[in-house]
């Protein structure tokens, strides 16, 4: 049943183009780059971060989630970011466009609650339940 579930979850977050790695000290990992945007004035990298547990005996599946934003540099532009809160999952979208002094340098917009989705959807339809943990260490092997 794990390893379905496990191989389930992979095939789902592979269709949105999203690297899964099996861990040493959880059952999937993502580590994902979402860009990397050098300008003349600048540089942006944004990152996502993913642990994902599956635990057997209570068929849970846990998800830890965290990005992080590197930037330098002057640019100008805009950027925002929604979100909305279904029972204890949170949806969200981001995106921005920046323009530095040769014009427009980059865009991106990610649905980063699609990723969340995707793994929620796959325990459920497999009859477990999904939790997202606030603490790393809660989505990792004890």
């Amino acid at each position: 049943m794990k390893r379905d579930l496990m191989q389930e979850i992979e095939n789902q977050l592979s269709t949105m183009g999203i690297s899964v790695t099996r861990g040493d000290k959880t059952d999937l990992s993502i580590d994902a780059e979402l860009l990397d945007a050098s300008f003349s004035t600048g540089k942006k990298k944004p990152r996502y971060e993913a642990s994902i547990l599956l635990e057997e005996h209570d068929k849970a599946v846990k998800m830890y989630e965290k990005t992080t934003e590197i930037s330098a540099g002057v640019s100008f532009g805009m950027s925002g970011e929604s979100s909305f809160q279904s029972g204890s999952t949170l949806f969200r979208k981001v995106k921005s466009v920046q323009y530095g002094p040769e014009g427009k340098v980059f865009e991106y917009n990610f649905d980063i609650g699609a990723i969340t989705k995707a793994v929620k959807t796959a325990a459920l339809a497999q009859g477990w339940s999904f939790k997202t943990v606030i603490l790393k260490k809660n989505a990792m092997y004890r």
